[in-house]
């Protein structure tokens, strides 16, 4: 009878023991849950892009979601300039499975032509599981140009008429058969040119929206355009040396001199060699324009050189 009693009370020990051990919380069927660390999306994907010096603020946003049955903990923003300390844009504590917020960074220090800012932003759940990615801002103040060759409107040789500041100053023709023509990307370009044999207009930029009159220059060319962009210019006593060597921070300084509100026109005629404009397109970005050799005549083309702030 003891034996008998000794062999029960250990059957019931053991099946205690299996009770225990399949009610833990995080099991399934007797096995212990692996939790994934939470997912990040930060600026939509974007690694990485440019600005100038007159940044003053970047946006972060942030989408971030945690594991099924599981919470985000916390999140972090830092920042990173080199030569200058780490800094912290950005500390939450959260309590929420998603997580979807523009964070703003106000930019309270010195920065540079060439300087890299380096965003990492960490989102840990309740878990300890983490997610880190990042994304870096590059000061680039400027583009400049190659040689811009555009053909007066009699010149069979080189067709392009017009240009824009997009897609690498792509140059666009007249018409309505053949390739690069302006109607189909009429809201990419931003200067028009037109060789007029008149003695005062002559060799001539105008604004995509200057209004022609009717049958003359390309008045009937853009009546096909869908958009037409707006671009004033003004003439400057900037020499072709001192535009030469205008980069980056001494080009955005140089820009601070010269009032875009005032004494802008949608034409400028009678260009010549070696003179710069200051233009102001649709989208508020300035530049200059180098006038490297004028067309001498409707068959020619003109040679400009163009420096525009990104």
């Amino acid at each position: 009878m003891k034996k008998l009693f000794k062999s029960m009370f250990v059957l019931t020990a053991l099946s205690t023991a299996v009770l225990f051990t399949s009610c833990g919380g995080d099991d399934t069927d007797g096995e212990t849950k692996v939790f994934a660390a939470p997912t990040l999306t930060v600026n939509d994907g974007v690694k990485a892009f440019s600005s100038s010096l007159a940044l003053d603020t970047v946006e972060i946003k942030v989408v971030a979601s945690a594991d099924t049955d599981v919470k985000l903990a916390k999140v972090s923003i830092t920042r990173a300039i080199v030569g200058q300390s780490t800094f912290v844009v950005a500390e939450e504590t959260l309590t929420a499975k998603d997580l979807i917020k523009n964070y703003i960074d106000a930019l309270d220090v010195v920065i540079d032509e060439g300087d890299v800012i380096t965003y990492t932003v960490k989102v840990e759940d309740a878990k300890g599981k983490s997610t880190t990615t990042s994304f870096t801002v590059t000061i680039e103040s400027m583009v400049t140009s190659g040689q811009i060759l555009i053909g007066a409107p009699s010149n069979t040789t080189n067709e392009y008429r017009f240009f824009g500041v997009a897609d690498g100053f792509r140059r666009y023709r007249a018409g309505s058969t053949g390739v690069d023509l302006a109607k189909d990307n009429s809201a990419k370009i931003d200067f028009i040119y037109f060789y007029n044999t008149a003695g005062n207009v002559q060799n001539a930029l105008y604004s995509p929206d200057f209004a022609f009159a009717a049958g003359t220059g390309w008045a009937t060319e853009v009546a096909t355009w869908p958009t037409k962009n707006r671009t004033t210019y003004k003439l400057t006593s900037i020499n072709a040396s001192e535009f030469d060597a205008l980069t980056g921070g001494t080009f955005m300084t140089e820009l601070q001199t010269i009032d875009f509100e005032v004494g802008m026109l949608d034409r400028v005629s009678n260009l010549s060699v070696n003179q710069v404009y200051a233009f102001k397109k649709s989208d508020g970005k300035r530049g200059l324009i180098k006038v490297g050799s004028p067309a001498a005549g409707a068959t020619g083309q003109i040679l400009l050189i163009v420096k525009v702030e990104l």
